[in-house]
């Protein structure tokens, strides 16, 4: 556990917390299929423990809604990372998320955005939002 006065060095961070980026993602009936690395990719539903969005970026300035899909690995997480423009693209991409995974694995700002489109998570880089999403977990 990490004391939240002292962020993790960035190498133990990256270690615990394996980021994929996702893009054109299309939720599916056996997962959530993406593409990486010029392939396309799919992620079962099943295997997913947890629902991350927030948004991230300046409010006044250039912001996204960030969706972490968290997969334990070990005592470090794989995480699969998707990104979508505020408002209806990020409000139907977290609805199909929402209604394929288990409401125990859903944050309430992943909620918050499948309903109205905002979520109740804010953080100016991507840094703080993996450190406090690996502080909540752990």
């Amino acid at each position: 556990m990490s004391d939240f006065l002292r962020p993790l060095p960035d190498e133990e961070r990256k270690a615990r917390y394996r980021v994929t980026v996702g893009n054109r993602a299309e939720p599916g009936h056996e997962g959530l299929a993406y593409e990486w690395a010029g392939s396309r990719r799919r992620l079962a539903w099943s295997s997913i423990s947890h629902v991350i969005a927030a948004e991230v970026g300046e409010p006044e300035g250039v912001r996204t809604i960030v969706f972490d899909l968290l997969c334990p690995e070990g005592d470090c997480w794989q995480v699969l990372r998707l990104d979508a423009e505020p408002g209806d693209e990020a409000m139907d991409l977290a609805a199909a998320i929402a209604e394929q995974t288990p409401s125990s694995s859903q944050s309430a700002s992943l909620k918050s955005v499948a309903a109205d489109g905002l979520p109740t998570l804010w953080y100016p880089d991507l840094v703080s939002f993996e450190e406090a999403t690996l502080s909540d977990i752990c």
